[in-house]
């Protein structure tokens, strides 16, 4: 069954400034569509070259899909993460009616006033310092390490069950300091934040995963409270983030845990689709596998562009006008939603040469695969540390890997609430006939 019976009105480049509004619908872009989750590409070339800003009217929001004006966007102040400016976001509670999400979530950077996001990035900076980032660097190769060495050396393996469920939200918890004995507790809480922060959710939805998700923030205000008693908080990311101070001010227990929960939304969910996709884009494309085997040094640029080919999201980003504007064109109210199409600007061909090509020595300037402007990804460290780390012990340990039939097997979640989820991704080790030579 359509989900999305009407038509739509033309708007293409040059019809932008001859027409009120630049409308589309389902028959356009359907991010829920099985066909669009298996195959978007011509979805996302008709958007950049004939409808790079357009109000879709079943998704009641704005669309941005060129790779030039996402990136307008993303710098300009006259949009804000904060889903609270939202034409249709619920009244904020009254204090006595707030869960400690809700206070937690009045912290968050993507919140916070202009002044407030630039005092909370500054006070984060130790916690980012070379030494800190050096301890994540060797927590997650040895959490790394030990989920190859549990996957062993098996014929196959399923790639989403061996590694991407499992070292996204284990990463950020070593990070931060969690241990293993309340890492499904972290997970949960995790689910909750991500959830959390959804607009494409019915309030009954959100309330609950905010409630859901007070054992983990009660978890955090212990352990805060237990550093704060030390001497010394530590040397560690918590740690950092406890002993920050510039001018007499520092960072509240509040401050603290909602920048957790914004490295959660930018680092945990997101990167369960980095390894199957960093891992399926690879061995698609034997060549370039071959090509970064003999060439590690390409690795960082390689898994930039890895994750620019891939495109995993549905729903990248969205921005909320903050006054009326007028913005590509088109008259922007404020309140309304904007959705950040990243997954169609990474593939455009105003930007990018061949835009489906997988090109790991490919030009990356001008990049926005990790965002652009005050709100540049806060998780950028862990997610390349991750990515870079992971796929240097797969190719060490499968150097000869393959997708197990055409494809992998590949499955994709298709009622995920954002992104081009992969289920399953089958691969060959290819290992078992080296052992019977032997």
């Amino acid at each position: 069954m359509c989900l999305y019976p009407h038509g739509f009105i033309g708007c293409g480049m040059a019809g932008i400034s001859e027409q009120k509004r630049c409308e589309i619908d389902g028959t356009v872009f359907n991010p829920f569509s099985p066909d669009f989750v298996r195959e978007p590409h011509a979805t996302w070339l008709k958007l950049v070259s004939e409808y790079p800003i357009a109000w879709h009217r079943e998704l009641n929001m704005w669309v941005v899909s060129s790779h030039e004006l996402c990136g307008d966007l993303l710098k300009s102040h006259d949009f804000s993460p904060n889903y609270r400016l939202w034409e249709h976001a619920l009244p904020e509670k009254l204090e006595a009616e707030k869960l400690d999400f809700d206070r937690m979530t009045d912290h968050s950077l993507f919140m916070v006033t202009q002044k407030e996001h630039l005092r909370l990035r500054k006070l984060t900076m130790p916690a980012f310092s070379k030494p800190v980032m050096s301890q994540i660097d060797a927590t997650i190769r040895d959490l790394i390490v030990e989920r190859f060495d549990e996957i062993g050396s098996p014929e196959a393996f399923d790639v989403y069950t061996e590694i991407a469920s499992k070292l996204p939200v284990r990463s950020i918890a070593r990070m931060i300091g969690v241990s293993a004995e309340h890492e499904a507790m972290f997970q949960k809480f995790a689910n909750c934040v991500v959830l959390a922060a959804r607009i494409n959710l019915t309030p009954e939805q959100r309330e609950t995963a905010m409630r859901e998700g007070q054992e983990g923030i009660d978890y955090f205000r212990e352990q805060i409270a237990l550093r704060r008693a030390l001497a010394h908080p530590g040397e560690d990311f918590l740690g950092a983030l406890i002993a920050a101070e510039e001018d007499n001010d520092s960072l509240s227990d509040w401050d603290i845990i909602a920048l957790i929960s914004s490295l959660i939304t930018a680092g945990s969910d997101t990167a369960i689709d980095l390894h199957t996709y960093l891992i399926n884009g690879l061995l698609s494309h034997p060549d370039q596998y071959s090509l970064l085997k003999q060439q590690p040094e390409l690795m960082e640029n390689a898994i930039v562009e890895l994750l620019r080919h891939g495109s995993m999201g549905k729903f990248p980003f969205f921005r909320f006008a903050v006054d009326d504007t007028e913005f590509g064109g088109q008259q922007i109210r404020k309140g309304q939603s904007v959705l950040v199409n990243l997954s169609a600007a990474w593939h455009d061909p105003a930007k990018w040469e061949n835009p489906q090509t997988l090109d790991i020595t490919r030009d990356l300037n001008g990049n926005l695969v990790f965002g652009a402007g005050p709100h540049f990804c806060i998780g950028t460290y862990l997610v390349r540390a991750q990515a870079r780390i992971m796929l240097e012990e797969f190719m060490r340990r499968f150097p000869d890997a393959e997708l197990s039939g055409q494809d992998g097997d590949l499955e994709y979640d298709y009622a995920h609430h954002n992104a081009r989820r992969i289920t399953r991704l089958r691969v060959k080790t290819n290992l078992e006939p080296v052992r019977k030579v032997a």
